[in-house]
């Protein structure tokens, strides 16, 4: 059973959304291996999307002359285009900006809570570091753990949400995933990006994450990538104490 649903639409074509109904199934098959995964929590669902709709998005990804990308090229990260999100994805096919959108939606977040017990998630409308990545072949993503606040809204980072949309990836490409232990001392899991692939991880300032060898997929490949971040937000001491609709009285 596909989680999303396709519609047509009089004006845009063929439309898709995520179905809350065929995602709680999934949420609860997938659960207690999010839970017991190894070196943190995290999850792979392959085929999350189906085969058709993978396909199309992946044909309308943007290539590397594509978009408006910012190019990164530091020791830490090389080859790696992103930041389109500064201008609001000017440019990117409806469809992806679709899917970011249906990433955000209720459907998604009641997904995400149900697979991993966190309550309360927040969405970032504004993908601030996400959104849409492209590696170029050459390039590479060193091990690191993500920063941990959304400091503009005082949220506290809890989940990444990858998608991978890679028809065709040859496993000699490289490009896998890679989940260290806590103390640096050993890979515990590969994750291949192939298509139709999401990948649900736990965030933590000892969950050590990357592909850090050099990508060999040949010119004019890449290792496209969509990421979501999520958030919740703490209760504050100064905060008031919640109440219903306050109704003003009614005059005679």
């Amino acid at each position: 059973m596909s989680v999303a649903t396709l519609e047509e639409g009089p004006l845009l074509g063929p439309s898709f959304f995520l179905s809350r109904t065929a995602l709680r199934p999934l949420a609860l098959a997938h659960r207690d291996t999010y839970g017991t995964a190894r070196p943190h929590p995290h999850v792979v669902i392959d085929g999350f999307l189906g085969e058709r709709l993978a396909t199309g998005l992946a044909g309308v990804f943007p290539g590397a002359t594509g978009a408006s990308w910012l190019r990164r090229d530091h020791p830490e990260q090389a080859a790696r285009l992103g930041q389109l999100q500064r201008k609001a994805f000017e440019g990117v096919h409806g469809a992806l900006r679709h899917l970011l959108s249906e990433f955000s939606s209720m459907s998604f977040l009641d997904f995400l809570e149900t697979l991993t017990g966190i309550k309360g998630l927040i969405a970032d409308p504004h993908f601030r570091g996400a959104g849409l990545h492209l590696t170029l072949p050459g390039g590479h993503l060193a091990l690191h753990a993500d920063f941990n606040r959304d400091r503009t809204r005082a949220l506290t980072r809890r989940l990444t949400v990858l998608y991978y949309l890679n028809p065709g990836w040859d496993p000699a490409w490289g490009g896998d995933l890679e989940l260290w232990s806590a103390d640096l001392t050993r890979c515990e899991a590969r994750i291949a990006p192939v298509l139709d692939r999401l990948v649900v991880m736990a965030h933590g300032d000892t969950h050590w994450h990357g592909h850090p060898s050099a990508l060999a997929c040949p010119e004019g490949r890449g290792r496209a990538t969509v990421a979501a971040y999520f958030y919740t937000a703490e209760a504050s001491p100064d905060a008031p104490e919640a109440h219903s609709a306050l109704w003003a009285p009614v005059r005679p």
